[in-house]
């Protein structure tokens, strides 16, 4: 059994998700299989039949099956060849209610199911009931690649005295920011909220590689705040060439910039349009949020501020262990699926 690579990455993500232990199991066989270990060495390892390997095996060849058979009555009433074409139909096209996919399915084959037969052959496939993740409608994939290829040719050749820090602008704000949390069922937790809305402005530079970071604060982000962080963080590095990555805002492309790095040690890179995928330092801000904003009310807006300062000046050197696994410069890779909605 040979699978194509991007449906073996399906198949492995899907075992570190799932919680049912027959799909898991499902999935190792395919899995293994397609490795080249045989029938027996996988019924030996999952303590299983080797009958049971084949016929895992054969329905998920027929019928792409990678799950058990839920109660309820869940014999297919398609057969291999309809099964295909109607499991290559919902990948392209999704149906917001089961009741629809029904409507297409007696239409288009003349076999009916009931909406629970049909949620049950729908999750016996594969499919979860979920939302598509929203992407900026201007984001080009194949700019965000070639960005990818540029900055690892850039670290590959960056010299020892030469040092690479991703920046961006961060504005945390004086208002309660109310986040889901496990609470009771029937229980009502409340949060208070903040009659003035204020917010501090700050910006951050990042090396990840050492998870060194020069944060200051602004009464604004604007080109000459911006001039004034590059000269400091100048200052602050021995580095005789600094590679400064950051978003095209306003504050960072413009004239004043422009004409600083004509003397300047730092060399600006800008990242693609509508891509904080590729910022790691956005990954130190939702650090930040969760420590220091996430449900959290304060009374001023100097004890917040002396909670935002605490967070960047005396917690940062001393979370260096949970920085190192949350942000790093493994970029994921943006690929488009638009979604086509199915209509009955």
């Amino acid at each position: 059994m040979n699978l194509p690579f991007e449906i073996k990455s399906d198949l492995e993500r899907r075992v570190r998700q799932t919680k049912d232990l027959h799909e898991r199991t499902r999935l190792c066989v395919i899995l293994s299989r397609s490795e080249g270990i045989s029938p027996e060495i996988i019924a030996q390892t999952h303590r299983i039949s080797v009958q049971t390997v084949y016929r895992y095996l054969t329905e998920y060849e027929k019928e792409s099956k990678t799950q058990n058979s839920i109660r309820g009555g869940t014999d297919s009433k398609l057969n291999a060849e309809q099964t295909r074409d109607l499991l290559n139909y919902l990948q392209v096209v999704t149906y917001l209610k089961a009741k629809d996919v029904c409507s297409y399915v007696e239409n288009k084959y003349n076999v009916h199911y009931s909406v629970i037969g049909m949620t049950v052959w729908l999750k016996s496939h594969g499919f979860v009931y979920k939302e598509p993740i929203k992407v900026p409608g201007k984001l080009d994939p194949e700019k965000q690649k070639l960005f990818i290829d540029k900055y690892e040719e850039l670290k590959l050749k960056l010299p020892e005295n030469a040092k690479i820090y991703f920046i961006d602008a961060v504005h945390p704000e004086f208002q309660s920011q109310a986040v889901c949390g496990w609470i009771k069922k029937g229980e009502i937790k409340t949060l208070p909220t903040t009659n003035k809305q204020s917010r501090m402005h700050l910006i951050g530079a990042l090396d990840i590689r050492n998870m060194h970071g020069i944060y200051r604060e602004y009464d604004t982000v604007d080109a000459a705040n911006m001039v004034s962080f590059l000269k400091h963080l100048e200052e602050t590095s021995e580095a005789t060439v600094l590679h400064i990555i950051s978003d095209n805002g306003r504050a960072n492309k413009n004239k004043l910039v422009e004409d600083y790095l004509k003397t300047s040690k730092c060399v600006m890179h800008y990242l693609p349009a509508y891509s904080p995928n590729l910022n790691p330092i956005e990954r130190l801000w939702k650090i930040m949020r969760e420590r220091k904003t996430y449900n959290k009310c304060y009374s001023t807006f100097a004890d917040f501020k002396q909670a935002i300062h605490h967070f960047f000046f005396e917690e940062i050197p001393k979370i260096g262990d949970v920085l190192r696994k949350r942000i790093n410069d493994k970029f994921q890779e943006i690929r488009l699926n638009p979604i086509a909605i199915g209509t009955t």
